[in-house]
């Protein structure tokens, strides 16, 4: 259900019954974007698949991940090219490690999404797609956007949800962009939260929320670290966990996998 935010709490995952194990797809994940989102997405698809399957399995996964530092320079200097070509390389080693599809443990750089899928050759699940099939489930129209500044300003996620799906989206503006923006670098990306920080994001989920927002869309991966269902008078979709129970869904099909989902 729209909001989960543990696996713990999250529905029975929507699959198809996988007939032989050897069904079971390979998912393979372009990490470290920054690294303690990566970690969610670890823990959170082996749980899952831990309890769809039962017993002590867990998922057939390949992890690669490159040197943020680098991914994020190349972001400042709007070097998206860059950033296409270093994680479509890291793509390419989830393919020759036996992955089946893959997925970006991030949404800043799904900017650079068009040109990964490109070069890479492996089919490509897009963190926007899940999430907007939670929202239009639940019956939303109007979405707030929390994300980096990349993400609040950018094309690659409100737009795709506006013209793909038909939704409305409202963005975090002014010290609440600043101060969302600022917190994953400062913080999020290394591991920690102040105190001072919750308190920041709750003011700008309630801005969001009095102009109009009906679901709160957490667009950045390390943002569940920060935000409960608790601080938001009204509904969050973390994308990290949406996108994780798509990968899920997808490795547990039975079913070819194409690219674009």
């Amino acid at each position: 259900m729209p909001g989960c935010r543990l696996p713990g709490q999250c529905p029975p995952v929507p699959v198809t019954s996988v007939s032989s194990e050897d069904a079971v797809k390979t998912i393979g994940i372009v990490g470290g974007l920054a690294w303690p989102s990566t970690v969610i997405y670890y823990r959170t698809i082996n749980e899952l698949v831990a309890r769809r399957l039962g017993g002590l399995h867990c998922a057939r996964l390949v992890l690669t991940q490159t040197d943020f530092e680098q991914v994020e320079r190349y972001q400042r200097e709007g070097r998206w090219d860059l950033v296409g070509d270093l994680l479509a390389a890291q793509a390419s080693n989830l393919k020759a490690a036996g992955a089946d599809f893959f997925l970006l443990a991030c949404n800043t750089v799904h900017t650079a999404s068009e040109r990964i899928e490109k070069l890479a050759g492996l089919p490509f699940l897009h963190i926007v797609d899940p999430t907007a099939r939670q929202i239009q489930e639940a019956g939303f129209t109007t979405v707030g956007l929390l994300g980096s500044r990349y993400t609040m300003t950018g094309t690659y996620f409100a737009g795709r949800l506006r013209e793909r799906y038909g939704l409305n989206v409202l963005v975090a503006e002014g010290e609440h962009q600043d101060n969302v923006h600022n917190a994953l670098y400062a913080e999020l990306a290394h591991g920690t939260v102040l105190p001072a920080t919750r308190a920041q994001f709750q003011a700008a989920i309630t801005d969001l929320v009095a102009r109009g927002a009906e679901v709160i869309v957490l667009a950045c991966t390390e943002f569940g670290m920060v935000v409960q269902a608790q601080d938001s008078p009204v509904p969050v979709i973390d994308t990290t966990i949406a996108h994780a129970q798509a990968a899920v869904e997808m490795a547990l099909a039975g079913e070819p996998v194409q690219s674009g989902i």
